[in-house]
């Protein structure tokens, strides 16, 4: 996931390691935090695959080198297999996606349709999990009664954030099918 988010970043022009740290700092959100041991090491095996370009620049203050990284033919080669890589259902789906999404102006409309068609299907499995569970929990009635409300009440919050998910990417797949 952090190979395409690198290279997805790269297809913007070239950056420094500094940055891209912070850009994904951003993009993963405040419970997910990449840390200089695993994105340096990651920068370069991209290098040493020839996937990514490493020049030094001078700073302006103090004379130190800064590592600037840039994409390579390979790099967008394989930045667009990435891209075009089918959805893997695991804890990890929605921020790949929403990685993915973000890069979508660099693929194909139908690379985009692909992926969110994956996206849909994978919302639409885990709902009917939920909705297969919760009707387990109602008709079984286990143990302890407190604890089967309270996680009738989580499967409730899930069916609805579900919902809203599906009908989004519904959309979004309708508007893109719309594009010329």
């Amino acid at each position: 996931m952090y190979e395409l988010f690198v290279l997805g970043e790269l297809m913007t022009g070239e950056k420094h390691g500094y940055m891209l740290q912070e850009i994904l700092k951003n993009a993963a959100g405040p419970g997910r935090h990449i840390s200089s041991g695993t994105l340096y090491p990651l920068l370069s095996r991209l290098v040493e695959s020839g996937l990514i370009h490493l020049r030094h620049e001078e700073e302006s203050e103090g004379g130190r080198l800064r590592k600037v990284y840039a994409l390579t033919e390979t790099g967008r080669e394989r930045f667009q297999r990435l891209m075009e890589q089918p959805l893997d259902y695991n804890a990890d789906t929605e921020r790949l996606v929403h990685f993915k999404m973000v890069y979508f102006q660099y693929v194909a409309k139908e690379v985009r349709l692909d992926c969110l068609e994956q996206y849909l299907h994978y919302l639409q499995t885990t709902r009917r999990y939920v909705l297969n569970f919760e009707s387990q929990l109602l008709a079984q009635k286990p143990s302890p009664e407190k604890q089967r409300i309270q996680l009738l009440r989580v499967f409730d919050h899930r069916k609805h954030v579900g919902a809203a998910d599906i009908e989004w990417v519904t959309k979004e797949i309708a508007r893109i099918q719309e594009e010329e």
